[in-house]
């Protein structure tokens, strides 16, 4: 199950454009999403189903945990059927509070770069994103994130991803994968390590094999009118 942050160069055409590679990605991460959540409710339901066996009866938080498990398990099983066959369902974003804020902040000129007239509203847009976004993200005191990259801000984003344990960074920015690293960058720190790459060189090298012309980037908005991506 690769865990992948996401930064704001991929995931704000991904969530502000209805077209391109990058925007079936995040339809991706968001079917990710809900089976990681369907998967982690029904472990918890488990879990708590064998505690109350152990002294018997019933609770009310049984029943409510088994209408959450079934409501997230037909929100996945509903995606799956809108996916081609094969479409990975393992792919999981980790978020975190600069990225998110980041996020956020960029919307107005991302989307005036775009032509969207009017705007989304940054804090649904925010939501949103926050939702696809279902691994924990890591807390950090920001003043003891170390000099990464050339910019503090990314510095940010790849102690994100350090810290969070997570596989892949997926940037655009030079400053994290510069032009000259082919595509991807190696970043290690206290133990903790994390593979970064360029959006190209993971549909290249990670993903090649999934049948884009499949995915239509209109129905990341499908989903979230229909609360499969909700938390």
């Amino acid at each position: 199950m690769p865990f992948a942050v996401v930064d704001t160069n991929v995931s704000l055409p991904a969530t502000l454009s209805s077209t391109g590679l990058t925007r079936k990605f995040w339809i991706l991460l968001a079917f990710g999403a809900a089976t990681y959540r369907a998967e982690h409710l029904q472990l918890e339901l488990d879990a708590l189903e064998r505690e109350v066996a152990n002294v018997g009866g019933e609770t009310g938080a049984q029943e409510s945990l088994r209408r959450l498990t079934t409501q997230a398990e037909r929100a996945r099983a509903a995606m799956e059927e809108l996916l081609p066959v094969g479409a990975p369902a393992d792919w999981v974003a980790i978020g975190g509070v600069d990225l998110f804020s980041e996020y956020e902040r960029k919307i107005p000129a991302v989307s005036a770069k775009l032509g969207l007239e009017p705007a989304p509203d940054p804090l649904t847009a925010r939501r949103q994103v926050e939702a696809v976004c279902v691994a924990a993200e890591p807390i950090f005191d920001r003043a003891t994130v170390p000099a990464l990259t050339t910019d503090p801000d990314d510095d940010l984003i790849v102690w994100t991803a350090l810290s969070a344990g997570a596989d892949l960074l997926i940037s655009d920015d030079k400053d994290i994968v510069p032009a000259d690293a082919h595509g991807s960058r190696f970043f290690e720190h206290a133990g903790n390590t994390v593979l970064a790459v360029r959006f190209g060189y993971l549909m290249e090298h990670q993903l090649a094999g999934v049948d884009w012309a499949q995915i239509d980037g209109s129905m990341l908005a499908q989903l979230y009118r229909a609360g499969a991506c909700g938390k």
